[in-house]
């Protein structure tokens, strides 16, 4: 693939304005470290400043700054945004990735649980999503010059059932893909696209001790191809090219970095 008439190429985000919730530990870390490595300047936004200090000095305090924020509060979003254009002056790409999990059987699952898990997985996403895509229109509706780049994250919940204990949390998951499938859609004449990171079994924080217990440990193993579970890092090359130039035409997708789950998850019982 050629490089552009500016002379980046297209995985170049030189000169683009990310913002990245979530951004503390984990898949968001990651994303925002791989997207500064690539060129783009980042706000990461978490719950406390103090725990994104070592990231910002990571990647350079001239390049990225820290927003103190919860993203289940529609008011730190819309803050969250107005900081980024205070301090990078646009906004070309909105990753919302901060995510949360309570494991019980349907019929153990309380009002307040499912209130959690969805109200951060999704309508927290939909808020962020609201703010981001509000700063990324031009005056007038038209098209942007550049494009801009909303990337959510889903999960293998998104697209199937995975195992008891999940359906809150893939309510919500399976929300986040149609929602960015609809984002797709209706952001197209704005010249903004919008994809879906759906990462398989990632060792984070929050499932490492999910994973950890045997024999459900491994059970999954079994069933990825790639024969092992999945890091942080794994998944930011994909934020990377969903970022850039490389991806203009493709909006709408839910894409799957889950070392080959969903290809076949019976492919080598008997083996």
């Amino acid at each position: 693939m050629s490089s552009s008439a500016d002379g980046h190429g297209p995985f170049d985000l030189t000169g683009r304005v990310a913002l990245v919730t979530g951004a503390s530990r984990g898949i968001g870390r990651a994303i925002t470290v791989a997207l500064a490595g690539a060129g783009a300047l980042v706000a990461a936004m978490a719950r406390t400043a103090a725990d994104l200090e070592d990231l910002v000095a990571e990647v350079g305090p001239d390049r990225a700054i820290a927003i103190a924020g919860d993203v289940n509060r529609r008011e730190d979003n819309e803050r969250a945004v107005a900081e980024t254009l205070a301090r990078f002056g646009q906004l070309d790409i909105f990753v919302p990735v901060a995510g949360t999990n309570r494991r019980k059987h349907l019929l153990d699952v309380t009002d307040e649980d499912y209130d959690v898990v969805v109200g951060t997985n999704l309508r927290a996403v939909y808020a962020g999503c609201q703010a981001a895509v509000r700063a990324m229109v031009p005056a007038g509706g038209g098209a942007r010059e550049v494009s801009g780049k909303v990337i959510t994250v889903g999960s293998l919940a998104s697209v199937q059932g995975v195992a008891p204990g999940m359906t809150a949390y893939a309510a919500s998951k399976g929300g986040v893909a149609l929602l960015t499938k609809a984002l797709a859609v209706e952001l197209a004449p704005q010249n903004i696209q919008a994809n879906c990171i759906a990462p398989g079994f990632i060792l984070t924080d929050l499932n490492r001790a999910f994973l950890s217990e045997e024999p459900r440990r491994s059970w999954v193993l079994s069933r990825i191809p790639a024969a092992r579970f999945g890091a942080p890092p794994d998944v930011a090359p994909t934020a990377i090219y969903l970022a850039g130039r490389a991806s203009d035409f493709v909006t709408g997708q839910v894409i799957a970095v889950d070392g080959g789950f969903l290809s076949g998850s019976d492919w080598n019982q008997g083996q």
